[in-house]
């Protein structure tokens, strides 16, 4: 490649944001680098930005991203609340000039992938290490600083989740190119799925695992067509292989019995101090603060206030609320109802219904197997996420929002730019 064409703007671009994958889990914050190099480079080129073509799709994504925000500023001056309570979710506005650079030179799909696929291998070699060389018990537990200060920043929950997309992408991927029967590389992508999946079970982060079902099911359907018999034998066989190995996991074969274990002693009145039965206690709080506040919301203030109040009253466990009272619920779908209502709620799922809802419209349309590769991907990101969101508020954390928002506006925009190719 000449030197002149490796400086071009396309090829930078692309190499930023292939970045983001591959320094994900690289270090404790590796998730933050790529995203504020991507800001600045789409600031630069801003007043580029009445070349694009805001189509539907691209109002949509602007517009939804737009008003998560506005819900938490709203909320923030209606209830007097602290502005540090909207420093979190303005990293979801800070990627649309990110979102509309990506749209003016979409990334290359090729280093696209690739950065995915590295990723996924790095998720795993990081989390054996980890495990096997530090003796954390989980990868990515945020005890590891105290080894080294460029350990900071791992979360085994939000890290462990991240290595999970990372995997699912990369298995994505490895499907395109058994449809082009490209061999090797469908067999080096699949081990760097099942690396970046396993990963997330070194991780211990059981919310991480609750969706996976979902995601192998969604993929078989939509490529249906690739499906033989003897594909589904090997893949069953890989499987079963990978399966097995992870049981071979003291780690995470005591992370799974511990939950049984839990949610059964829950059920029967015990153990409410447990990791789920804590999570109950506040799902419990979260919805009592719903009834009391159904369409704004009790704001972070009045929802502490509640939560001693429902503890006063024998409504939930008042040792746990003692512990979490500053906590957030542990469901972002609960959350955002709690401390915002059903606004709040309704911004939520917009963000993940409207980005799923372009992806699979584009999927349908598509006629390029890398268009569909493409747009799978973003689907599968998505249906992840809310996944995760489901036992774990992902957007009260800097790399769960940063994560979720810029992956999703990394594949937008091959996906819209594609469609409007195709038109």
């Amino acid at each position: 490649m000449p030197i002149s064409s490796f400086f071009n703007r396309e090829i930078i671009i692309s190499l930023l944001v292939a970045s983001f994958p591959v320094l994900c889990l690289a270090y404790g914050s590796g998730y933050n680098l790529p995203p504020i190099l991507l800001l600045v480079a789409a600031l630069s080129f801003c007043r580029q930005f009445n070349k694009v073509n805001y189509t539907t799709q691209v109002k949509w994504v602007l517009g939804s991203f737009s008003i998560y925000f506005l819900t938490y500023l709203a909320s923030t001056l209606y209830y007097g609340g602290s502005f540090a309570e909207i420093d979190m979710p303005n990293r979801i506005v800070l990627v649309l000039p990110i979102f509309l650079l990506l749209l003016l030179y979409p990334p290359k799909v090729d280093f696209l992938t690739s950065g995915f696929i590295i990723g996924s291998i790095i998720a795993c070699i990081v989390a054996m290490i980890h495990i096997y060389d530090f003796n954390t018990g989980r990868a990515f537990s945020d005890s590891l600083e105290s080894i080294h200060p460029s350990l900071k920043g791992y979360m085994p929950i939000q890290s462990g989740n991240m290595a999970m997309t990372l995997g699912l992408i990369s298995l994505t991927i490895s499907i395109h190119f058994l449809g082009k029967k490209s061999w090797w590389k469908f067999i080096f992508t699949l081990i760097a799925a099942f690396l970046g999946i396993y990963a997330s079970f070194l991780s211990g982060s059981r919310g991480g695992w609750i969706f996976l079902p979902v995601a192998i099911v969604y993929l078989a359907f939509s490529n249906r067509q690739l499906i033989t018999k003897k594909i589904a034998l090997v893949s069953i066989l890989v499987l079963g292989t990978a399966i097995f190995s992870m049981d071979q996991n003291k780690e995470i074969t005591s992370r799974l019995d511990a939950a049984t274990y839990q949610v059964i002693q829950y059920q029967k009145g015990h153990d409410e101090n447990s990791s789920l039965g804590v999570r109950f206690e506040l799902w419990k709080s979260a919805i009592y603060t719903t009834e009391q506040h159904p369409i704004f919301g009790s704001g972070y203030q009045g929802r502490e206030v509640l939560r001693e109040k429902w503890a006063h009253d024998g409504l939930v466990n008042a040792q746990v609320i003692k512990e979490y009272l500053h906590s957030h619920s542990h469901n972002q779908f609960l959350e955002d109802l709690s401390v915002r209502g059903v606004i709040g709620l309704t911004a939520l799922l917009a963000i993940f219904i409207i980005p799923l809802g372009i992806f699979i419209t584009n999927h349908r349309i598509a006629n390029s197997p890398q268009q569909k590769m493409i747009n799978q991907c973003g689907a599968i990101s998505v249906i992840m996420m809310i996944g995760y969101c489901l036992s774990q508020a992902m957007f009260r954390h800097n790399s769960g929002i940063i994560f979720y928002s810029l992956i999703t506006v990394i594949l937008l925009a091959p996906s819209i730019s594609m469609r409007e190719k195709q038109s």
